[in-house]
């Protein structure tokens, strides 16, 4: 990252920038990418990812409840761009300690990733691994009860954005969840922060990039309002976040 973007960071001027990031390289080396999807991992777990992810599942399991014809039906869960499958691992937790049959598919477009993530869910065969595109999801309307989307939105045009959410729309019943990273000097200054702890070189480029690549609450609103999804809420999150999500 060049002094200059950090600069005009810092100076809150918050511009944003397509610079890329080294985890969307295909030619980022195996060792690096586990290291880096690990350690993304326990950031999701301790700084708060999967709880806001378990706060949405907790509002729209009514909504499931209600809805299912079979009482005996799992809870069919999907989640795009899963990296490490981190989450799916904290959705079968979250299910098992409510007691709820879940069936969770996680989806990664990229080679590596979509291999490293079947590995880390050797352990769990309710979940199974994908590979495929958020911009282009190959499953049927309505597939799925709830769809999750998580620190993706950043990596994407603003054109891709749109295509994503109605995507996820389409192929959830219930609603969808969608989480990222909100861009401002305070921010990026707490992110290059965090990273410093990590081993991985790739978290310590591609975190504090990812707020320089990162939508502003504006910004999300105005992606939401272009997806023309109803219902579709923009609603700001502890830690600089910011979720997109819709409850039929």
């Amino acid at each position: 990252m060049t002094a200059a973007l950090q600069a005009d960071c810092y100076n809150g001027r918050r511009m944003r920038t397509a610079a890329p990031e080294l985890m969307d390289d295909p030619a980022c080396a195996e060792r690096e990418l586990r290291a880096a999807l690990r350690d993304l991992g326990r950031i999701n777990g301790r700084f708060g990812a999967h709880a806001f992810v378990s706060r949405y599942l907790d509002r729209a399991l009514p909504i499931w409840r209600a809805g299912r014809r079979d009482p005996a039906a799992p809870l069919r869960v999907l989640d795009v761009a899963t990296g490490g499958a981190d989450i799916p691992i904290a959705v079968a937790g979250w299910a098992a300690r409510r007691g709820i049959p879940a069936r969770v598919v996680a989806v990664d477009r990229h080679a590596t990733t979509a291999r490293l993530a079947c590995e880390a869910l050797a352990g769990h065969p309710d979940i199974r691994v994908v590979r495929a595109d958020a911009r282009r999801l190959p499953f049927a309307d309505r597939s799925f009860d709830v769809a999750l989307c998580t620190l993706t939105l950043h990596h994407l045009s603003a054109e891709d954005g749109v295509r994503t959410l109605q995507n996820l729309d389409r192929v959830s019943r219930v609603g969808f969840f969608v989480m990222d990273l909100v861009r401002s000097p305070v921010g990026y200054a707490a992110v290059w922060l965090l990273t410093r702890l990590s081993r991985s070189r790739v978290i310590r480029h591609d975190g504090p990039l990812s707020v320089l690549r990162a939508g502003t609450t504006g910004e999300y609103r105005r992606l939401a309002d272009a997806a023309r999804v109803a219902g579709l809420r923009v609603v700001p999150l502890p830690l600089f976040r910011v979720a997109l999500e819709r409850t039929r």
